[in-house]
């Protein structure tokens, strides 16, 4: 799904990412590696595979698109180090070229010294041009000359059938001047926004995207 932005090129990939292809950009939020770790450690049952599944999914998005840089608006580890965030580090050392920037979330808690490690540029804020670029926005202003892109919320939206059928699905949440991602993740759950104060919803229906207009 290809959206046009203040005259730049996006793409809505339904691996629940943007590609920004003006600039060469991959854009992923809410990666939430290492929460199945952090769960079984806390003794909540939680699939092994999570992390990997993840990982691997980012790692074919690169494959395919070849970006200059890869942009994370947050949330890229859940919580204190474990085993999971050394399998990102080994992932990472694989792409060398790679510019990867973290826009920190309220879970990059991590010691600086780990994002040294695997060389990520970190930042609480970053504006590019009339492009912002944060994780939770709901504690900013912001202009009428900004746009701003954020994840956090891990949006959906609930589509119903004709009886009671129903069903909750991850989804893109443009409003005039903001579009929040889907959490990239999975076993991250999701927030169902309201359809009202959207422009634009793009549900995630397996392989494909699907554009309702709210307006």
């Amino acid at each position: 799904m290809r959206l046009t932005i203040l005259e730049q090129s996006f793409e809505l990939m339904p691996e629940r990412a943007v590609h920004w292809l003006n600039e060469s950009t991959l854009i992923v939020t809410d990666l939430h590696l290492g929460k199945s770790g952090h769960f079984r450690k806390s003794g909540i049952a939680a699939p092994h595979q999570i992390n990997q599944t993840n990982i691997k999914r980012l790692d074919s998005l690169v494959n395919e698109l070849k970006p200059d840089r890869l942009l994370i608006l947050g949330d890229l580890f859940h919580s204190d180090v474990n085993r999971e965030w050394f399998q990102f580090e080994d992932w990472r050392a694989n792409y060398p070229q790679l510019n990867v920037v973290l826009v920190a979330g309220n879970h990059d808690s991590l010691h600086d010294s780990f994002y040294e490690k695997a060389n990520l540029d970190v930042y609480n804020d970053l504006t590019e041009g009339n492009f912002r670029f944060i994780h939770d926005s709901s504690a900013i202003s912001t202009s009428e000359f900004e746009y701003l892109f954020s994840g956090h919320i891990h949006p959906g939206v609930r589509l119903r059938g004709k009886g009671r059928q129903s069903i909750k699905l991850p989804c893109f949440y443009q409003t005039k001047n903001q579009l929040i991602l889907p959490a990239f993740g999975e076993f991250t759950g999701l927030f169902v926004l309201s359809e009202e104060k959207a422009e634009c919803i793009y549900p995630i229906a397996e392989n494909e995207i699907i554009q309702l207009n709210t307006i």
